[in-house]
C-alpha cells in the first residue's frame, strides 16, 4: 500500500493528514506501506504527455517508509521531510521489493 501525494516544484516538505500518518506509521501490517510524493511542474498540463508509442511524465517522485515513526497525535496534520536521495525509480522499487521478500522493511 502506498499513499501518493502530488506537490509543485516549490514545495519540498509535504503535509499529511493525521489519518494518513496513522496508516503509514503502523508497524504490524501484512503489506508494507510507503509514502510516494511526485513533484510536478507548476503548469500541471506539462506533467504528462501521451501518444500511441509512449507516455512520459516530467519531473520525479520520492519515497519514504514511515513505519514505526512516531508522530504527534494531537496535530491534525504534520510535515514530512523526504530525503532527496530517496528518488522513486524502477531500481529503487525493485530494491524495495527484494527487501520486502526477505522480510525486511522497504
Amino acid at each position: 500500500m502506498y499513499i501518493l501525494s502530488c506537490a509543485g516544484q516549490r514545495r519540498n516538505p509535504v503535509r499529511r493528514q493525521e489519518k494518513n500518518l496513522d496508516d503509514l506509521c503502523t508497524e504490524n501490517v501484512l503489506v508494507p506501506r510507503i509514502l510516494v510524493v511526485v513533484l510536478v511542474p507548476d503548469e500541471v498540463r506539462e506533467w504528462l504527455k501521451q501518444g500511441e508509442r509512449e507516455m512520459s511524465m516530467r519531473h520525479c517522485g520520492y519515497w519514504m517508509s514511515l513505519r514505526g515513526v512516531l508522530h504527534d497525535a494531537d496535530l491534525t496534520s504534520q510535515t514530512v521531510y523526504i530525503p532527496r536521495k530517496q528518488m522513486f525509480t524502477v531500481e529503487s522499487l525493485r530494491d524495495m521489493m527484494q527487501r520486502i521478500s526477505r522480510g525486511e522493511s522497504p
